[in-house]
């Protein structure tokens, strides 16, 4: 039997176990002490001696049966779960005063109850194991009596989109009836069929890789509702910033005049979000006449001089720099540069922004070196061609190589990803080479390693990026990878996420774990769904950028200034570059922080 308290199944209280507690007063205090970790997996055993081989003190058998230590005398039984066999833990159990039921698994470091025969679950015992098997990971021995005093950061806080509830007043009212009309008839050039927002982008020559980039941006849940809200009036940043350079209302000065413009007062004019807000305004007018993004490009410019030009650039790089230009630009008037991942960040890493774990674990003694990085998007490596069903799957998909048979053979260059399996591999345990060797603050020598990656927390909009530009500083040349790779359209990331690595690591806890939000259902948060996918076709140096969108359950084709109806077998079968995926359920807090207009 068992209980849901704040969405997590809790079993009920073993009686043996509540009088346990009842009659010891420090009950798992010893625990700390005969904790150890084996690597390289970092699962906790009981061992009284690093070297100790556990063994049944009433058969002397260490196996198939599992052993189990009591927690009032150390001894250890074996125990079988097979209908009708004995139990020299339950016998034990039996034969002894009150108290000595309750036993730990010496494999698995998990309650028992040797009566009842069952598994019980504790929150400070499962606590115990935590911090004891963290303690023995971070301080350099699992035998290590100290025990950190001051409590980690707290990282479980659930990261929550501002949403401050709004009535118009009077004034209000007699504006929006005065100066709004019909969405469905707003415009000569409405195209009914079309969804509100849709619209094509001019390419200004060579610039297809920002189009597919800010068609992908215009229709990202959150960042259009952060716009469309006007939560950055463009035209009240402007006055701001004069102001703060000195400049009258009446003598604003120009931006500079070269698109490679690198002076400083020049540069602080540049607002990439006052542009952005700029474009989803012309998006949403109801004009559907292709758009020119040219203020927006100058702007870029001016922000990444080393790519101003008309040449072809990467899509996938100008979406790394035009969310780190608006970072730039709104952080540095709120001063809170430090702030990049935590949630109360620029419009761009609110949306975008996650944190990555980085786990490096010593294969000697298990002592662990945890790391935290925030990132707006995860580049994933493609899937080792498997030759022979992943060929032949190639091949019936009608799915063929390139032909650049002075780079790699077609057997490398063809076959089939999954986008599932690429973050399979990029969070599998991966043991390092032993030209890798990481210094272990514990042996105090170099041990080879294990490295294992995980997603902390997710962002509210996930973009993956997959690698099909290689570089070989060997042979001196780049070639682009057009394996086919197969991408869901509805996606689950918690079994990738820090909490479901680090259960599998620790066992079965009701302990939080890292990642773990108490107060959010994780299984909802981590439900994303596609609504963007920029491709690429062609070669590495002569190619084009197409962005497929999903509106109202319908997919469109965006190729610069052209929109088209889709089917979505069309975009099954594109050749993914970058993948933009939104949480299936957003989660809001009520906020009564004012925000200037």
């Amino acid at each position: 039997m068992s209980s849901k308290i704040n969405t997590q199944i809790v079993p009920h209280p073993c009686p043996h176990l509540a009088e346990f507690r009842r009659t010891s007063s420090k009950p798992f205090r010893a625990l700390h002490a005969c904790l150890r970790i084996k690597p390289p997996g970092g699962r906790a055993a009981l061992r009284r001696d690093p070297d100790e081989v556990p063994s049944c003190a009433a058969c002397g058998l260490s196996a198939p049966s599992r052993l189990y230590s009591c927690m009032t005398c150390a001894a250890v039984s074996c125990h079988s779960p097979a209908a009708g066999s004995s139990s020299h833990a339950a016998a034990h159990a039996a034969s002894m005063p009150h108290g000595h039921q309750i036993a730990v698994d010496v494999d698995r470091a998990e309650l028992f109850c040797c009566a009842c025969r069952d598994q019980v679950y504790d929150r400070d015992f499962d606590a115990a194991v935590v911090i004891a098997q963290t303690a023995a990971s971070t301080l350099g021995g699992a035998g290590s009596p100290a025990i950190p005093a001051i409590q980690p950061e707290n990282l479980r806080k659930r990261r929550r989109v501002d949403y401050r509830p709004w009535a118009p007043d009077l004034r209000e009212r007699a504006t929006i009836a005065t100066c709004s009309g019909p969405i469905a008839g707003a415009g000569d050039n409405s195209s009914p069929e079309l969804p509100w927002g849709l619209r094509g982008l001019n390419n200004l020559g060579n610039t297809c890789f920002m189009n597919s980039v800010l068609q992908a941006l215009l229709h990202t849940p959150p960042l259009r509702n952060y716009f469309l809200s006007d939560r950055h009036n463009r035209y009240f940043c402007q006055r701001k910033s004069n102001a703060g350079d000195g400049v009258g209302s009446n003598g604003p000065k120009r931006r500079g005049g070269n698109s490679g413009g690198s002076n400083g007062s020049n540069n602080a004019r540049v607002c990439l979000a006052c542009d952005m807000d700029a474009m989803f305004s012309a998006a949403f007018s109801g004009d559907r006449v292709p758009y020119s993004p040219a203020k927006f490009l100058y702007s870029w410019w001016q922000h990444a001089a080393n790519l101003a030009s008309y040449e072809q650039q990467d899509a996938h790089e100008f979406f790394i720099s035009m969310l780190d230009g608006i970072h730039e630009k709104v952080e540095k008037d709120r001063r809170k540069l430090d702030s990049e991942g935590s949630g109360d960040c620029c419009i761009a890493h609110r949306v975008f922004s996650g944190i990555l774990r980085s786990d490096v674990m010593c294969m000697a003694c298990g002592f662990t070196s945890t790391t935290y990085d925030p990132c707006i998007d995860i580049s994933l490596d493609l899937e080792p061609n498997q030759v022979g069903s992943t060929k032949k799957a190639a091949a019936t998909s009608n799915h063929s190589c390139n032909g650049e048979s002075d780079l790699m053979s077609s057997s490398q260059n063809c076959g089939t990803s999954t986008l599932v399996g690429c973050l399979e591999r990029f969070t599998r345990a991966e043991r390092l080479g032993s030209d890798q060797k990481f210094f272990c603050q514990q042996c105090q020598v170099r041990q080879e390693t294990l490295k294992q990656m995980s997603i902390r927390k997710l962002p509210l909009v996930s973009c993956f990026h997959i690698k099909r530009f290689e570089h070989s500083s060997t042979r001196k040349m780049s070639r682009k990878v057009d394996r086919y790779l197969q991408f869901p359209f509805s996606l689950d990331m918690a079994p990738y996420l820090s909490s479901s690595i680090l259960r599998s690591r620790f066992g079965n806890r009701i302990f939080p774990f890292d990642g773990d939000e108490p107060d959010a259902p994780n299984d909802l948060s981590s439900e994303f769904e596609l609504f963007a996918v920029v491709t690429h076709s062609g070669k590495l140096d002569a190619g084009h950028y197409v962005t497929y969108l999903r509106l109202s359950n319908q997919w469109y084709k965006c190729d610069d200034a052209w929109i088209t109806r889709v089917d979505e077998n069309i975009v099954r079968a594109a050749q993914g570059y970058m993948m933009f995926y939104v949480q299936k359920m957003l989660y809001y807090k009520a906020t009564d922080k004012q925000v200037a207009l």
